[in-house]
């Protein structure tokens, strides 16, 4: 599914072991002739990110990202060509299974009287990696069949991601045949596995863990005006639960947070006074916006106990206000740079 690492995963692998490595995507790629990147060009990419070694190039990692993307048309393909869907897996089948292929110097336009490269593919290895969104369907009428009686198999829900796990775990070569890749690409790839859908608990680690994660990226934000950002294990949670709700993956991470934080970035640094930004679940769900502490009295710990005290009510608290944006402006308020 999409947003599960797939992607990071090989980066990741590319850094363990020392050897070059290439993600191309194939959304580029036409088929030989049309405009567009040829399938000779990810060698290309390869040669060069092996410092124009040919036998380090020989033993490299190659992978096409996106390659759910170049499937058969589904419409009817008589009236023109499928140059970037079909075609592509086409031209890729040679490359795959392992050839010496001649890879032009120059990229771009193919030259023929040019100078061209020999590259065995033979022990190069080739991973292809994609969405694949909709292909949890087809092994859903290949695996449960619909029937009727007793013994009949419940209908089950293909949009739950434990669901959708399970079936891409039961991939077969036959069902990419009929998402729309051709057996012959598809026979050329030995093993299919499948990564899991993130969960709740794993878009949590995401904000959290990484070295650069999304939290730690808006601490050094607010921290260039002095003023702390803190994010409870509610709010957190929240935002897990909308990502994990609207199925887009860890991308949908940035997307949450910098809604809920648009205003408040662009109000912090107008107000002198303010030394903390408090984000809770209330503010996620849009209830309210995030809150602004200024009594330099009013510390992170002594606001959530208060907040427990009252059950989350704020009226009444000094030196604790929600973001708002003063509207009313003039032309006096821009000064001269304006």
């Amino acid at each position: 599914p999409t947003g599960s690492g797939k992607t990071l995963l090989v980066k990741t692998l590319a850094k363990l072991i020392d050897v070059p490595l290439v993600i191309a995507d194939a959304t580029c790629l036409t088929q030989a002739g049309y405009v567009g990147e040829d399938v000779e060009s990810i060698l290309l990419k390869l040669y060069i990110e092996s410092g124009q070694d040919v036998e380090r190039c020989q033993r490299g990692i190659v992978y096409i990202d996106e390659t759910d993307k170049i499937r058969k048309s589904g419409g009817n393909v008589s009236i023109s060509r499928d140059v970037s869907g079909e075609g592509v897996q086409h031209a890729l089948l040679k490359i795959v299974e392992g050839n010496v292929i001649n890879v032009p110097k120059e990229p771009g336009r193919k030259n023929p009287r040019g100078d061209f490269l020999q590259i065995d593919t033979s022990n190069i290895l080739f991973i292809c990696g994609g969405a694949f969104s909709g292909l949890e369907k087809i092994i859903n009428r290949r695996m449960d069949s619909a029937s009727i009686g007793f013994g009949a198999q419940m209908k089950k829900d293909t949009e739950n991601h434990k669901v959708q796990g399970k079936y891409f775990d039961s991939a077969i070569p036959k069902d990419l045949v009929h998402y729309g890749m051709i057996p012959e690409f598809i026979g050329r790839f030995p093993v299919i596995v499948s990564t899991k859908g993130l969960d709740e608990q794993n878009l949590i680690d995401i904000l959290t863990t990484p070295k650069n994660s999304l939290l730690k990226q808006y601490k050094y934000l607010f921290a260039m005006n002095d003023v702390d950002f803190h994010i409870s294990q509610c709010g957190m949670m929240e935002i897990a639960k909308t990502a994990f709700g609207r199925g887009t993956g860890a991308r949908g991470l940035r997307a949450i947070t910098e809604n809920v934080l648009m205003e408040t970035m662009f109000v912090v640094p107008s107000i002198p006074d303010v030394h903390a930004v408090y984000m809770d679940a209330a503010a996620v769900r849009g209830d309210r916006k995030p809150l602004l502490l200024k009594d330099p009295t009013m510390s992170v710990e002594k606001f959530e106990e208060l907040m427990k005290e009252k059950d989350g009510n704020i009226d009444g608290m000094d030196g604790v206000e929600c973001v708002s944006i003063d509207m009313d402006f003039t032309a006096d308020d821009f000064g001269e740079a304006a």
